[in-house]
């Protein structure tokens, strides 16, 4: 399922992310990578999340919730 589609205060593993070439840099740098280990916050307007990652909270907008795979964690 895609992040922008997740509960709130789930866990949930990244398994894949379709961001374009020049944001893979910026999205990964943020911990969104891989096997990183995430959870919803909040949801805001207009598709708009805030996600947790390992201390740090982040926003993420619309466009990059959607290009962000992930599942539950188990």
């Amino acid at each position: 399922m895609q992040l922008d589609a997740c509960p709130v205060e789930e866990d949930l593993e990244v398994v894949g992310v379709t961001v374009p070439p020049d944001a893979r840099l910026p999205v990964r740098e943020m911990g969104l990578r891989e096997g990183a280990v995430v959870r919803v916050t909040h949801r805001a307007p207009f598709g708009a999340r805030v996600v947790a990652v390992g201390g740090s909270r982040i926003a993420v907008d619309a466009a990059t919730a959607v290009a962000i795979e992930v599942r539950a964690r188990r």
